[in-house]
């Protein structure tokens, strides 16, 4: 509680923000606080104040928060307002602080209020007494609300356990009168938080050296407030601009590293593509489809808020076509061959340029990073370029250990999931293709002893992102069946070497590149961990096409996505659970009281383009909730229906046209302020005007969120 601004309750009255509680009994329990008042006594609780002198009603005239306050009128000398727990007594050890908002009224008020005795109790004694001025921020003021946090140990002298808590008249005068709300205690565990976002870019910021490379390495907190770390590698040497590392803790509190393969794709996140005619960078004495790790790239930390960072790197990935001469008059198929750099054909081809931005976004609470990319082919004619794209793409040790451990399994959801039977994987294992997909389009595969899983995932739906599956060949075939009801085998796959039959659908018919071609014939199991995004040829470089998963998309002049990079234990189904996000949001709705719900905003990365956002207020740059503030001030309503396949998991919300420094003064889910770094997450960026807000808290329903200054 102590980031928690102490004029909440006077600013959301002015701005009208209604909390949602109408009744004089309200929950015992806010989140991870344990609340005594709110609007009224909590279940759990009763008045327990000294004689009947002492009056405390609802008091709607005088609201801190929500739809009214408790008037306390304490009419005679000593006696106290008290609120006892019904339920049983708390552990003093399990308590940090006891917390409430308090207003004195008028003027003549200010002095017995500042003189309350505040003591807490159980059935055998009282605990040491706290002046209550001493606690009040900002200092007691005529009609103004001021929160008082007193720490649990300054109050609990001998005490143990408590079940009551009491202010008292401490001058001896009586009619002590003032409003109070919201009184809660403070357990430990939500006193302690998730610690802040970090980037360690080693001494004078050379960079750290992990795996061979110098890096810049981020270590964000995540929805069980334990670590976890990529190592961003610099382009220092052959191959940066990608992760170098993982790490994460496991649900026993054991902690996984997960280094780079062994082998030539090794590292994650850079940018793959192969051109539909490879013979056109033949042309040029290029490869169609180099890794990107390769290339040249300048880095950036583009934002290092408090719980928020965004890493970038910017490189050009050039890609071959046609002369604008050669489409416009149709001079060569496409297809032709170029046999040689001296070719006649060679001149209707052409390199051009595509500068990539690719950005990696971490933010506390969220288990996995977001990797979003933008390319840019605005300088090639329209389908001058035919190519595909593959990134983010990589080859890492998903086990944790030296790569040893086999593949146990791969799966993917294009229009339809897949997912294979069988542990290890190989070509002869059982399949279904059977079932629609209803959220983003994702890939992933998982070891065969060690319980772990590396998947990617979109940010939208696969109706509104486009990704699996090549329109030019089979893969239409296999979709909707299974292995037991298919009625044939890939005949004679060439796509890993020599011929070979297999239960498994052909490589070329796999809606993204995953192991496939590390295996050369039906039985062969493989260490291979290779893990790829993908799409279509002309994804990268047609103006208009439809896919093979029968959406209408554009590869041209720019193309930006988004996909969230997954690791964490197999048996958890963290991809998946990840995939169903996407519907979710797309039934999920947001509206604002205060402020304002964005319908468009900038199109992707490194673009000043806008998209129009479905649903309103959702980018899909990084899943993020995007509205503007009135005065620095926000009232808002998410509504997640119970069709939706998954509560809304902590959404982040981008208030832009915020023009502090620093966060707000308190932010509330339902009226009921919440702890900072323990239910909710802030980052400023004053160079944007703009707060990051990631609420930890998974959400059904309709449910209030306030943001006050």
């Amino acid at each position: 509680m102590s980031a928690i601004a102490k004029l909440f309750a006077f600013r959301l009255a002015t701005l009208g923000i209604a909390a949602m509680f109408a009744s004089s009994v309200v929950a015992a329990t806010t989140g991870s606080l344990i609340t005594a008042y709110n609007g009224g006594i909590a279940s759990g609780w009763s008045n327990w104040s000294w004689d009947n002198a002492t009056t405390v009603i609802s008091d709607p005239s005088m609201l801190e928060l929500g739809t009214a306050s408790a008037r306390v009128d304490i009419a005679h000398a000593w006696n106290g307002f008290s609120l006892h727990r019904d339920t049983g007594d708390l552990s003093i050890a399990s308590l940090s602080a006891l917390t409430f908002y308090i207003n004195p009224g008028s003027a003549s008020n200010i002095v017995k209020v500042a003189a309350l005795a505040i003591t807490l109790q159980n059935g055998s004694g009282v605990g040491n007494a706290a002046t209550l001025a001493s606690f009040a921020s900002p200092p007691l003021a005529a009609n103004t609300w001021s929160f008082i946090s007193i720490p649990v140990k300054t109050l609990a002298g001998s005490l143990t356990t408590m079940n009551r808590l009491n202010l008292q008249d401490w001058t001896g005068q009586g009619n002590v009168v003032f409003n109070i709300n919201n009184v809660a205690l403070v357990p430990v565990s939500v006193a302690t938080g998730c610690q802040a976002l970090a980037v360690n870019s080693g001494l004078s910021n050379g960079g750290v050296s992990i795996n061979g490379f110098l890096n810049d390495q981020y270590t964000w907190y995540d929805s069980a407030c334990n670590s976890r770390s990529v190592a961003l590698a610099r382009n220092d040497t052959s191959k940066g601009g990608n992760a170098k590392q993982f790490t994460y803790v496991l649900p026993n509190g054991t902690a996984r590293t997960v280094n780079p393969g062994s082998n030539s794709a090794a590292g994650f996140g850079y940018v793959v593509a192969h051109l539909a005619n490879p013979s056109f960078a033949y042309a040029y004495g290029a490869d169609d489809s180099p890794l990107g790790s390769g290339n040249g790239a300048s880095y950036l930390k583009a934002f290092l808020g408090t719980h928020h960072a965004i890493h970038q790197f910017t490189l050009n990935y050039v890609r071959y076509g046609l002369t604008q001469a050669a489409v416009t008059n149709h001079s060569i198929d496409p297809w032709t061959w170029i046999n040689s750099t001296s070719d006649p054909y060679r001149q209707y081809v052409k390199a051009y340029s595509m500068p990539v931005t690719i950005q990696w976004m971490f933010a506390t609470g969220r288990n996995y990073p977001v990797w979003s990319v933008t390319f840019d082919l605005s300088q090639a004619p329209n389908q001058a370029v035919d190519s595909d794209f593959r990134a983010p793409y990589g080859d890492m040790n998903v086990d944790g250990g030296n790569g040893t451990d086999m593949v146990g399994g791969v799966g993917w959801g294009d229009k339809f999931v897949f997912a294979s039977a069988g542990n290890p994987f190989t070509m002869n294992n059982g399949w279904d293709y059977s079932q629609l997909n209803p959220g983003a389009p994702y890939d992933y595969l998982w070891t065969s002893t060690v319980d772990a899983e590396m998947g990617l995932v979109g940010t939208q739906l696969i109706a509104k992102q486009n990704a699996g599956g090549y329109n030019n060949y089979q893969a239409r075939a296999w979709r909707g069946k299974t292995s037991a009801n298919m009625g044939q085998q890939c005949v004679n796959d060439q796509g890993a070497g020599p011929g070979y039959n297999h239960i498994m659908p052909c490589t070329s018919d796999w809606a993204f590149q995953l192991i496939q071609y590390s295996v050369a014939n039906a039985m062969q199991t493989t260490t291979d961990k290779r893990l790829a995004w993908g799409a279509d040829w002309g994804s990268l470089g047609y103006g208009s096409f439809n896919s093979i998963n029968g959406y209408a998309v554009s590869g041209w002049p720019k193309v930006s996505y988004s996909v969230y990079i997954v690791f964490d234990p197999h048996s958890t189904n963290p991809t998946q659970n990840i995939a169903k996000q996407a519907k979710t949001v797309s039934l999920t709705s947001l509206t604002a009281n205060v402020g304002t719900v964005l319908t468009q905003g900038i199109a992707g990365v490194g673009r000043t383009d806008n998209q129009t956002y479905s649903p309103a207020g959702y980018s899909p740059i990084y899943g993020t909730w995007e509205v503007n503030a009135a005065n620095n001030n926000a009232s808002l309503s998410f509504a997640v229906p119970n069709t939706a396949p998954a509560a809304l998991n902590t959404p982040i919300i981008v208030v832009h046209n915020y023009t502090l420094a620093t966060p707000p003064k308190a932010i509330a889910l339902d009226g009921v302020v919440l702890n900072a770094n323990t239910d909710y997450f802030v980052s400023v960026n004053p160079s944007q005007s703009a707060l990051w807000v990631t609420l930890n808290r998974s959400l059904t329903g309709t449910h209030g969120v306030q943001i006050a200054n």
